[in-house]
């Protein structure tokens, strides 16, 4: 054992893990809001599983393969959270129920659509809400927590990404719309 640290010392840093005293952000805040974040994740991801199983893969293919990667990239993103969450100490929820609730407080819940257009217009209506979540979270966390910070970038930029396809998708067949 190195002489210079404690015991005290030693078993403090094993229970703060990565937290020193130069982090800054209430961990118990932040380990919320990235539970709520997670599980408007999981929720967009049964959507976007959803729209796959429902899109013809005749009519629209690449719609059917576009909204299988998406909903892939969703769980990637509840995954990071959940990864940050216990880098944090806290504990990623997992039941269902809580889930559903803490997307549903949100304004979060899986929709399905009867058409095509109709299921890309609510998976983009969902990116631009985790969007929005996204960049107040961002803002809010600002230079207290550099890593959940990035985590959060990273993120939204991949969000982002998703809300413009589905947007250019829609601008393409905005006809069907009228």
């Amino acid at each position: 054992m190195n002489e210079k640290h404690s015991v005290a010392e030693i078993q403090q840093a094993i229970k703060q893990g990565a937290i020193t005293p130069e982090y800054k952000a209430d961990t118990q805040r932040i380990v919320q809001a990235l539970n709520r974040l997670r599980s408007t994740e999981i929720m967009s991801y049964l959507q976007y599983m959803q729209h796959q199983y429902m899109a013809v893969s005749l009519l629209s293919p690449g719609l059917k393969a576009e909204f299988e990667a998406h909903a892939t990239q969703e769980l990637d993103h509840a995954n990071r959270l959940a990864e940050r969450i216990q880098q944090l100490g806290g504990v990623p929820i997992y039941d269902p129920k809580e889930i559903a609730a803490k997307a549903a407080n949100v304004g979060v819940a899986p929709e399905q659509g009867a058409t095509l257009t109709e299921m890309v217009a609510e998976d983009l209506m969902l990116e631009r809400q985790q969007i929005e979540v996204y960049t107040a979270l961002i803002r809010e966390v600002g230079d207290q927590d550099p890593v959940t910070r990035h985590v959060l970038i990273g993120i939204l930029a991949e969000t982002e990404k998703h809300a413009s396809e589905l947007a250019d998708y829609l601008k393409r067949t905005a006809d069907t719309l009228h």
